[in-house]
């Protein structure tokens, strides 16, 4: 289908970028990815690794940058216990850390992304927020 394509146009380098969600975070097998970038970071520390896993294969060099915000600071710490490593932060100027993390639009009591039910991501974020605030 289009997912094969997709993936087919991007091996034979018809594109130079893909932008894809977590289903294509397993089962990719594109030989000398130099990049991943998550710009939302994974559920889970197991997902973290399939996806900075795309680059870097077989030994090879890769990349993998991740925008990690204040509302998501200790999700990815999370992330880094699991994997039982601490990866280097970088800032980038323009985008410094604020002392009050913006509420997103829309996410007040919609308990996350699946559902009503907040996932550990959702509540940790929270918990950050509150600890802020105080």
């Amino acid at each position: 289908g289009a997912r094969r394509e997709a993936l087919e146009d991007f091996k034979n380098s018809h594109f130079k970028v893909m932008v894809a969600t977590d289903l294509a975070g397993r089962g990719l097998d594109i030989v000398e990815l130099p990049v991943v970038v998550n710009y939302d970071l994974p559920r889970s520390a197991d997902d973290y690794t399939h996806r900075i896993g795309r680059t870097g294969r077989a030994g090879g060099l890769g990349l993998a940058v991740s925008f990690v915000t204040a509302e998501s600071e200790s999700h990815f710490r999370l992330i880094e216990k699991r994997n039982a490593c601490r990866l280097t932060r970088e800032e980038i100027e323009g985008f410094e850390p604020t002392e009050t993390p913006r509420e997103r639009p829309g996410s007040a009591g919609t308990g996350g992304i699946k559902g009503r039910r907040k996932s550990k991501k959702d509540k940790l974020r929270e918990a950050e927020a509150r600890k802020l605030k105080e």
